[in-house]
């Protein structure tokens, strides 16, 4: 009896050694190997490919089949001794993707690991996996390890070092968003659709323009001064948003007071405000939150007033834009955190044309260091600009707002921006179209296509060849 005990307990530790080396292996084997990516240009249509497809690329620099025209293949400098032992067949050029990618060629293919991402190129999902998870129909990002094209030597992806960020155009839930949350007894049917896209980010924001006002009430004697109904505040919380943007130029409408007493809201919330305050000096506060050990920065103004919708040393309101606020803000911000965001309710809402002051002053911005740049006075979507490999948005248009006279008022964007170890490498643009005054529905296929071409045809710079 005392033998076979003996032999049960070698057995055992045997069992138990043989595991550990196991899990051991196999841990070793995960970090010696990391995502190949595929990145080509922000325009093209190629968004998702299979493995197999993947893997024919590598070895035939273009996708199989007749008539397929071949990619201009660039391989990031850091990798190419890899890529030369693994596809020796691929012919390449070599480029140094973090600063020289040829994101102005249309039929550029870029292999690069996570570090040689650029956001002015797109990456491809393989198998609808990306390094970060699965993005399903409904444009939700789903956790997953699964993305295929593993190769020994890339650099090991780090999820504790991905941040997403959704980012949102105007929010004004009033006048007709009122009649129809009314006619429907649904305060969230607004959000049934998106809801979903924005609560799951790490940080969500959107431009809230309309102050929440006791007694407020369909229909507004004046349609064009605008309040929302305080239990309409919920619909903020339940989208998941975190931090509010308060550039706009109604929120004093009903009385700076109401604009105050919304920013009591929005703190009790726990959400964080930026680009207007409770006086001047409050506006001007440049806004940081640490995620996942990086600092994100948060800065806003309002170019277009009214005079009445600025704020004041003594009465609450947006940030009045000038020069000197601009580089100081913006110099602030990019001395204390990792990423810069910077937006500006401009006076150009409907024209997609940027106007002059608003490419100079975006410019600007990219060229002190903000990564992140984005015109929230928009009432449709607009063009887009990669300026010395930062983004900019001239407008993301209505997203929760009553406008529906022209397609491109009911049309609109959600960018879902990516971070990666506190640099910005993608984002996402998800298309919608806003439904019964209030209700924004993302679209696929010829209705999402219709609208990011028409963004495209407005975009300007070297990546766009305009």
């Amino acid at each position: 009896m005392i033998i076979v005990d003996k032999l049960n307990k070698i057995a055992a530790c045997t069992a138990a050694l043989l595991m550990f080396t196991a899990i051991s292996f196999l841990e070793c084997r995960a970090a010696d190997q990391g995502p190949l990516l595929l990145l080509v240009h922000v325009t093209s249509r190629l968004n998702d490919i299979s493995l197999n497809q993947a893997h024919y690329i590598l070895n035939n620099g273009r996708l199989p089949g007749k008539m397929v025209t071949p990619f201009h293949v660039f391989v990031d400098a850091k990798i190419e001794t890899i890529i030369k032992r693994r596809f020796p067949s691929l012919n390449f050029k070599t480029c140094i993707a973090s600063n020289t990618p040829p994101h102005s060629d249309q039929n550029a293919l870029l292999i690069t690991d996570m570090g040689g991402i650029k956001s002015s190129m797109k990456v491809l999902s393989i198998n609808n996996n990306y390094p970060w998870g699965v993005t399903n129909a409904d444009y939700t990002i789903s956790d997953s390890d699964a993305y295929p094209l593993m190769v020994k030597g890339i650099s090991f992806f780090d999820k504790s070092l991905h941040v997403t960020i959704v980012q949102t155009g105007v929010t004004a839930m009033t006048r007709a968003f009122m009649r129809t949350v009314n006619k429907h007894g649904d305060i969230y049917r607004p959000i049934r659709a998106v809801e979903a896209i924005t609560s799951a980010a790490d940080l969500a924001m959107t431009s809230n323009e309309v102050s929440f006002v006791p007694g407020c009430s369909w229909p507004l004697k004046d349609r064009m001064l605008f309040c929302s109904p305080p239990p309409y505040f919920d619909i903020l919380k339940k989208s998941g948003f975190d931090i509010i943007e308060l550039t706009g130029n109604h929120n004093n409408d009903f009385g700076w007071n109401y604009n105050t007493a919304s920013m009591v809201m929005l703190k009790e919330a726990g959400m964080i405000y930026f680009g207007g305050g409770e006086n001047l000096s409050e506006a001007m506060k440049v806004r940081y939150i640490t995620i996942k050990g990086k600092i994100f920065s948060f800065v806003g103004f309002n170019q277009w007033g009214p005079p009445d919708a600025w704020a004041t040393e003594s009465r609450a309101g947006a940030l009045k834009l000038t020069r000197e606020r601009f580089i100081d803000l913006i110099s602030e911000a990019r001395k204390n955190s990792h990423v810069v965001f910077v937006t500006v309710q401009w006076g150009n809402e409907d024209n997609p044309v940027p106007h002059e002051i608003q490419v100079e002053y975006f410019h600007l911005a990219a060229e002190m260091g903000a990564d992140i740049l984005v015109s929230s006075s928009s009432h449709r979507p607009m063009g887009l600009e990669f300026y010395r490999g930062k983004f900019i948005s001239y407008g993301l248009g209505n997203f929760l707002f009553d406008q529906m006279q022209t397609i491109h008022h009911r049309q609109g964007l959600i960018a879902r921006h990516h971070f990666y170890d506190g640099r910005h490498i993608q984002t996402e643009l998800i298309p919608y179209i806003i439904h019964n005054y209030s209700e924004p529905v993302p679209v696929h296929d010829r209705e999402a296509k219709e609208l990011l071409d028409d963004v495209y045809r407005y975009s300007r710079g070297p990546v766009f060849k305009k």
